[in-house]
């Protein structure tokens, strides 16, 4: 046994075994106090925490995310270039339905294209300049709430039908104008009997209640974008009613 030069009086130290270093400490006491004095293992890499996501309330008047502000903003300002389209429409068929081509054709179903035309144009600018109209505003969304949407849209699509199926005949009267005998009779083309008469006032009120339906089916991008932020918060309808029109993604 063999005893420290530099240790205390009463101190007694553990035999060592086995091999020795060039110190004289044994091989494994100096594995031992190299394992202790090794650096601790390198933490996990930080994981950056994802910002908290912003809860909206039911009541929320506003546009939510950067999404529904560009809607909102597509849907705040008329769409001018859809009613410049339906007023060129309008021009097109009143000149082409009231031209003498088509009102002293020998063919009565080339007669009958003019009232056709002309009403459903007209028809088509009744419904579609509601549809052009804005719809949205910075300030405030309308929305249906979670119970259910009690401001339905078909009411008024089915009202602007209806007027322009009722008004319809009259702008056709007036598109056509009138004319003077020998060639007309009544204001009207001589050639044409009364049923015929008759029938052209149908033809215009049926084109004119289905064009006021038709913006619907191609609507204006107030009307868009005004559907697709109702479909972001709520899907179609919310409790499963629809809305008159159609949703795209944008």
């Amino acid at each position: 046994m063999s005893y420290s030069r530099n240790a205390w009086v009463g101190t007694c130290m553990a035999p060592h075994h086995g091999p020795r270093s060039a110190a004289g400490a044994s091989v494994p006491t100096l594995a031992r106090f190299g394992a202790l004095d090794s650096l601790p293992p390198p933490p996990p890499p930080a994981v950056a925490a994802s910002p908290t996501a912003y809860v909206y309330a039911p009541g929320d008047i506003y546009p939510r995310g950067s999404h529904e502000e560009d809607l909102c903003e597509k849907a705040s300002h008329p769409d001018w270039f859809y009613l410049g389209g339906l007023a060129l429409l309008d021009a097109g068929s009143f000149w082409l339905g009231s031209s003498a081509t088509v009102k002293y054709d020998s063919s009565m179903f080339l007669r009958f294209t003019g009232p056709s035309m002309i009403g459903l144009t007209w028809g088509a600018t009744v419904g579609g300049a509601w549809l052009a109209l804005p719809k949205c505003s910075g300030h405030w969304v309308g929305s249906p709430p979670r119970e259910g949407d009690i401001h339905a849209s078909w009411p008024v699509a089915l009202s602007l039908a209806v007027l322009a199926g009722v008004t319809a005949p009259v702008v056709y009267g007036i598109a056509i104008g009138s004319c003077s005998p020998p060639a007309c009779q009544g204001g009207l083309p001589a050639g044409w009997t009364t049923p015929e008469r008759e029938g052209h006032i149908i033809a215009a009120g049926v084109a004119g209640f289905g064009g006021a339906l038709l913006p619907y089916v191609l609507p204006p991008r107030t009307w868009s974008a005004a559907r697709e932020i109702d479909r972001i918060r709520f899907g179609i309808g919310g409790n499963g009613d629809f809305f008159v029109g159609y949703g795209a993604a944008f």
